[in-house]
This record gives structure tokens, C-alpha cells and sequence, in this order.
């Protein structure tokens, strides 16, 4: 997988599902289906095949992003990540279909350095599945108060 080099346009995104994190350096005008693609790209470039039992999915569409549900992202709170619909004053007249700028992290309101959950759409699932699903993310974040507590300590015995 080539590395690209960064630049000051460039959002660096973290992905998790579960203990995995996953960067990745995304322009803010590309397409979340492109950094869906991309984030398989980089799992598969590492072999794995699959993460905590789920399989790798063939499509990038089975690749669901979520977002943390408040600004404290290690609550383990985690909402699907939806494209903002645009007001009806910016779409062109008759047009039904949503904005392409809103379908890109910088649409859907991401900045550098952003949090996302995500997680794969069993093939076989239907939407009824999905629906109860729907609020559950196989995300772990770090504790660090065990290590900060372990090391102190170590301090405390020298």
C-alpha cells in the first residue's frame, strides 16, 4: 500500500472496532465511500481477515461509520454516523438527491484528529436486524487509570 505523504489539506481519522485503531490520512473532500474502501485497503494490507469474529466484508457499502454520541468519546457511547441533508435553499430546485459535499468527512463534520466506530453490515442481516442492532458498537477504549495506578507504585517501592 503506498504511503501518501500529509499535507495541511489532509484529516488524519482514527477508526476503532474493538480493540483495533485504525488511521487513516483522508483528504476532506473525498468521498465517505472512498474511506470506506480505503479503511478495508488497510485492514486487509495486514492480513486479518477478521476483527473479534466479524468477517471482512467484499463491499465497502457493508462498512458502517459511527460517531461518538457526546464529546467524551470514552463513554462508549457510539450513534451511526448520518449524512447531514442540505437546506432546502442550497439543493438546486426538483433535486431529490443529497448534497455530494455532504457525503465527505468534511460534510459530515469531522475534523483532524476525529474518533470513529466502525463496524461491518452482515450480508445476510436484514433491516429489521440491523434496526435492534442499532445501538450497539463493539468499541473498547483504553483504560489508563490501571497502568497510571501501577506505576505510581513502582515509584512509591524506589
Amino acid at each position: 500500500m503506498p504511503s501518501e505523504k500529509p499535507s495541511p489539506q489532509q484529516l488524519t481519522l482514527r477508526f476503532k472496532c474493538h480493540k483495533t485503531t485504525i488511521c487513516l490520512l483522508v483528504a476532506p473532500h473525498d468521498s465517505l465511500s472512498s474511506v470506506k474502501e480505503k479503511l478495508l485497503e488497510a485492514i486487509k494490507a495486514t492480513q486479518v481477515n477478521e476483527i473479534n469474529g466479524q468477517s471482512l466484508p467484499s463491499d465497502p457499502d457493508n462498512v458502517i461509520f459511527g460517531v461518538p454520541a457526546d464529546t467524551d468519546e470514552s463513554n462508549g457511547q457510539w450513534i451511526e454516523l448520518e449524512i447531514p441533508e442540505p437546506e432546502d435553499d442550497t439543493r438546486k430546485k426538483g433535486s431529490k438527491t443529497p448534497d455530494v459535499l455532504n457525503a465527505t468527512p468534511m460534510g459530515a463534520g469531522l475534523k483532524d484528529g476525529s474518533v470513529l466506530a466502525f463496524r461491518f453490515r452482515d450480508e445476510a442481516t436484514d433491516a429489521d436486524d440491523l434496526a435492534e442492532d442499532k445501538l450497539k458498537w463493539d468499541v473498547i477504549m483504553p483504560n489508563f487509570d490501571d497502568e497510571e495506578g501501577s506505576q505510581m507504585k513502582d515509584i512509591e517501592e524506589i
